[in-house]
């Protein structure tokens, strides 16, 4: 072990999360659960039901993506996300897990997709990947209703020495007539690596 002073040295040991696993819901307007704001919405919602959340990973809540039926096949969409603090120069690890209950089909036969992402805002205002996870469920027989599915993704790079917040968002999309649900639970970030590669002290300036 060894002893820095410099603070932005050290990436935090503790969940980034707020409530990620679902348990707390919030009364606040586009915000199903505390600290969870639901965006982009177009023909489909997060949902939290607790008649519609109680299939859990862990827990006793989960997030629910409901997308509605139409008499037409429309493109349906919403995401989920939260706005994290992160320290510069730390390498993230993101997990969670999901459940696709019930998937929507039509004259298109469409793929539901789920893709959960980090990202950063840069200095032209411009959102830049950290981490992305697009998750498809091709077959209609076997893929809906099958419990959950753990993920788990770590980003190539480190978050920039001029960045402090993350945004993790869950953004669920697709076109059919028959609407889909969709569960996610358990979203943890974390840093890998024990310290920051934005560091300026030698001592603690070390990589993983």
């Amino acid at each position: 072990m060894f002893d820095c002073q410099c603070q932005r040295c050290r990436c935090e040991t503790r969940e980034l999360i707020r409530n990620g696993n679902f348990e707390v819901r919030s009364s606040e307007p586009n915000h199903p659960f505390q600290f969870w704001e639901e965006v982009f919405p177009s023909f489909a919602r997060v949902t939290s039901d607790p008649a519609l959340t109680n299939i859990a990973y862990e827990g006793f809540a989960a997030a629910r993506f409901n997308s509605q039926n139409t008499m037409e096949e429309l493109d349906k969409s919403v995401a989920l996300q939260q706005t994290v603090t992160a320290t510069p120069g730390c390498l993230y690890r993101l997990s969670f897990a999901e459940n696709l209950l019930i998937k929507g089909n039509g004259m298109a036969a469409a793929i539901p997709i789920l893709t959960a992402k980090v990202i950063y805002i840069d200095n032209y205002g411009n959102a830049v990947d950290l981490i992305v996870v697009p998750i498809l469920k091709f077959d209609q027989n076997r893929d809906p209703d099958r419990g959950y599915v753990y993920h788990e993704a770590t980003a190539d790079v480190p978050v920039p020495c001029s960045v402090s917040e993350l945004i993790v968002r869950f953004e669920y999309f697709e076109n059919s007539s028959i609407g889909s649900a969709w569960l996610l639970d358990s979203v943890s970030l974390r840093a890998v690596c024990p310290t920051s590669v934005c560091c300026q002290c030698d001592v603690c300036n070390k990589v993983c």
